[in-house]
């Protein structure tokens, strides 16, 4: 056994200063490294949320939801991980995700191409008191699923409904027949 492996380790008298300078390096490799890696994941999740339809987002636009695990993902690694990611790092992972979404935001807005492949249109389930059964193929809505949310909006029978639609929220909206 060396002299040298049992060395105590450096003085703790640095070890703020030592921390702080880690915590703030920068290393523009491994930060273009983050910025690519940030954009390739969005873009996949985009496109798996966009592939789970409607039932992926519940409330949540798809790139609400997006944003927000990034976000989370994001703000959560350097909290936890000390060593992994560099405060920097997660700033610029935080930026690139903000960027991407006012991005997708403004794109939104302008373009409505643009705007047709990001958000999906509603989903007709009931015409005129008749189950539209593409509908509910295309949502993968049960019919038992689609009678539970009739019940919470007070709606006993299919005749009652003149049109009802999965909504890019997730959710089913009713249209009632006028009572004559």
């Amino acid at each position: 056994m060396t002299s040298e492996s049992s060395s105590p380790p450096s003085s703790s008298s640095s070890f703020p200063f030592d921390f702080i300078e880690n915590s703030l390096a920068v290393d523009f490799d491994i930060l273009l490294s983050v910025i690519l890696r940030t954009v390739i994941i969005t873009t996949f999740v985009f496109l798996v949320i966009r592939w789970m339809h409607h039932k992926g987002t519940g409330q949540l636009s798809m790139y609400e939801l997006i944003i927000i695990i990034g976000l989370g993902s994001a703000i959560g690694e350097p909290m936890i991980y000390i060593q992994e990611l560099t405060v920097t790092q997660a700033f610029a992972a935080i930026i690139i995700v903000v960027a991407l979404f006012k991005l997708i935001d403004y794109l939104v807005v302008k373009s409505k191409r643009f705007e047709k492949f990001t958000e999906e249109d509603p989903t007709l389930l009931v015409k005129d008191g008749t189950y539209i059964e593409e509908g509910f193929k295309k949502a993968r809505v049960t019919k038992g699923e689609f009678k539970a949310h009739m019940r919470t909006n007070g709606i006993r029978d299919i005749s009652e409904v003149e049109e009802s639609y999965l909504e890019i929220t997730g959710q089913i909206s009713f249209i009632k027949r006028k009572k004559e």
